[in-house]
């Protein structure tokens, strides 16, 4: 037999980011801990709202499974006497695992063989398990943030009832004072009343009637058709924001929207601005005409009845004004002084602690940009210097510095500031576009200009504060050095810029004091990078490690390197192993070789070592041309095709022989054989 299990958790209001986390880690916890309990269960879903965390699980066995297993005791020659009988040692191994002294065997482990018995385990009522299972699994639900209370108890918030019901029983335990039930609340404003559950089976649809969209999935939806009606209420749609509407599903339990309006002349700032005004504080949804143009309306999503609009509408707007009306003396202030006037006020902001002021990071992205840039027939150099130059004055503006809901537009206001004073539009999108991206899957510049100072930026940024003996441990990385390199390699592939990271480091490092801060700079970044495109490209570390081994450090040539030598392996694995083997050999002789003498011809003694050496002669000018032509496929099948003569080679020629003259000769064959390898790779790193 099996039964559904209901476990709610009911709340003071929580934040809204912590809510599908934290019944994600109930569902997930207590599926694991069915399984490590060998309790059979069928799936589970997790429901959430700003005041419960839920799960149901399907089909939950009301019996743990009966488990076999060898318990192996003392050795037989300890456990048994001369005669055969039965020692202490016997006896009490028989009482310990439960079984009659009859029922051991002996089992051989090494060499020695031991007394055994077959004991089981199990069976216990899943409800008696559950008792002890569920308070674990609540405790052990971690948050950004918790509170403390009922003798030290942490959770997000305080707990105000819990229902756990196995079937229609309920399962009784207790946390922080509050006991289970089958007893849950409806919605706070509408139906603040105890609900009593019969089953789990009934769960959704009571709460439904007590106006509790419990499913965070249906309650989503419900934000979007609600959202969506009230625009068209004025021949408009919402802008979407899938993050605003996450954001909003999980401050309310029954959403209702509400149409409100604001001022048309606030429609003079920028769109961008007018819609973060909404969305940062007060989590309104903008609205659009059919081209696309921002209206002077807004729809708010409140947890209440639609029967109270009326009455909230004015409460709304109001806050809203107010909001509106500070951006507009902002912008209204800030427009009085030109972007080139604010360049000096740069000096006045640190940048980091002992590393100088925004203003010289500012000087430094744009000469670094220049230099980067210098073979890059597509850039324009003047627009790229006078870009850089503006990059980062939107911090002195009154929006940016001390309009705290504005901070994130860091970049898009300056664009706008730009516009605004008859800039040209590439100088504005330049200042923009240098900060993508923002994060993770975020847009990428568009203009070269602005990636090569997107580059430039980020550069400076990990140079700069590895100078400082900052170092990026497991998951310690206070100040996000990681995520400055995976911008940067986002931008130099998306973009397809060619430069030689190594140079690149270099130039970035020599403000900080070049030398060892330009290696760690280099090394730093070719780390993530192996990171990067085991993640994104699926491109294992090991193959990544092989083609950075060739001393290569353009980005887009290593990854192109690294799909041919992935595609290799993945339609020739019999092949790719023997190429890797064979180089491992090789990799293995020479490694601890350290001088060796010019390669002489005319000591080879054996046909295999001609072969061999005639063979490198003629592929090495090939291989080299494919790899600087970057047609990788052909380097490859070039490099294949001395894969016989090198098998051949070790199948009949003895390298370490006594003749140190023939000795060292081989060796040197061989080192030619694996610098030509070489030009592509090291495929001595690729793990088999």
């Amino acid at each position: 037999m099996a039964r559904k299990l209901l476990i709610e958790i009911g709340t003071e209001e929580l934040p809204a980011s912590m809510v599908n986390t934290g019944a994600e880690q109930l569902l997930n916890g207590i599926l694991k801990a069915l399984d490590d309990a060998h309790v059979r269960h069928g799936e589970g879903k997790w429901l959430a709202t700003p005041r419960r965390l839920a799960t149901i699980i399907h089909d939950v066995a009301e019996k743990q499974d009966i488990i076999e297993k060898e318990l192996v005791g003392p050795p037989a020659k300890v456990a048994f006497d001369d005669s055969g009988a039965p020692t202490k040692a016997a006896i009490g191994f028989a009482r310990s695992a439960g079984v009659d002294i009859s029922e051991l065997y002996t089992v051989e482990k090494g060499k020695k063989r031991y007394v055994a018995a077959k004991v089981k385990e199990g069976g216990l009522d899943t409800i008696e398990l559950l008792k002890q299972i569920l308070p674990q699994v609540i405790g052990s639900i971690k948050f950004p943030k918790s509170m403390r209370w009922a003798n030290s108890f942490r959770f997000a918030r305080p707990i105000r009832w819990i229902v756990a019901l196995f079937g229609e029983t309920v399962i009784p335990f207790e946390i922080a004072g509050v006991h289970s039930s089958n007893i849950t609340r409806g919605h706070r404003l509408i139906d603040n009343r105890e609900i009593k559950l019969n089953s789990p089976d009934e769960y959704e649809k009571v709460l439904m009637d007590a106006h509790v969209i419990v499913d965070f999935r249906k309650r989503r939806e419900a934000v979007i058709e609600t959202v969506t009606k009230a625009a068209a209420g004025v021949s408009g749609h919402p802008v979407e924001d899938d993050e605003l509407v996450d954001e909003v599903t999980n401050l309310v339990e029954w959403p209702s929207g509400v149409l409100g309006t604001f001022d048309s002349k606030y429609l003079k700032l920028p769109d961008v601005v007018v819609i973060t005004a909404m969305k940062q504080h007060q989590r309104y949804f903008a609205v659009v005409d059919s081209e696309g143009k921002l209206m002077n309306y807004f729809v708010a999503v409140t947890n209440n009845l639609a029967d109270y609009t009326d009455l909230m509408r004015p409460g709304l707007e109001k806050v809203l004004r107010a909001r509106l009306e500070d951006a507009r003396f902002y912008y209204e202030e800030d427009l009085k002084k030109r972007l080139e006037e604010r360049v000096d006020e740069l000096k006045d902001i640190v940048w980091r602690e002992g590393l100088g002021s925004v203003y010289d990071k500012v000087m430094r992205i744009k000469e670094l940009a220049l230099k980067l840039a210098a073979d890059d027939p597509d850039v324009d150099r003047v627009a790229l210097e006078e870009g850089a130059l503006l990059s980062k004055t939107d911090l002195t503006t009154e929006m940016i510095r001390d309009g705290k809901e504005f901070t994130k537009l860091e970049g898009k206001i300056g664009m706008e500031y730009a516009l605004a004073q008859g800039k040209p539009e590439k100088i504005a999108r330049i200042i923009y576009e240098h900060h993508l991206p923002r994060f993770a899957g975020d847009a990428l510049p568009e203009l070269r200009e602005a990636a090569w100072l997107s580059v430039a930026d980020r550069l400076d940024t990990i140079a700069g504060i590895l100078s400082t003996g900052y170092e990026v441990s497991g998951s310690q990385d206070p100040l996000g050095l990681r995520r400055f390199a995976y911008g940067l390699i986002d931008v130099i592939l998306g973009a397809n810029l060619r430069l030689k990271l190594r140079e690149a480091a270099q130039m970035a490092a020599e403000p900080f004091g070049g030398g060892e801060t330009a290696e760690k700079t280099l090394n730093f970044i070719l780390g993530r990078f192996e990171n990067y495109l085991e993640e994104r490209d699926g491109i294992r570390y090991d193959i990544v490690d092989a083609v950075i081994a060739s001393g290569e450090t353009d980005l887009v040539n290593l990854r192109k390197r690294a799909f041919a030598l992935k595609k290799l392996m993945e339609e020739e694995p019999d092949v790719f192993e023997d190429v890797v083997i064979g180089q491992k050999r090789v990799a293995n002789i020479l490694s601890k070789i350290a001088d060796l003498p010019k390669l002489d011809p005319g000591l080879f003694e054996k046909d295999q070592e001609r072969r061999l050496y005639e063979e490198a002669v003629e592929i090495r000018p090939i291989v080299q041309d494919a790899v600087e032509r970057e047609d990788f496929e052909k380097a490859l099948r070039t490099l294949l095709e001395i894969r016989s003569p090198i098998d051949e080679f070790f199948d009949n020629v003895f390298v370490m022989v006594d003749d140190e003259k023939l000795r060292l000769n081989r060796l040197a064959l061989l080192n030619m054989v694996r610098s030509i390898f070489k030009l592509y790779g090291d495929f001595s790193r690729i793990a088999m």
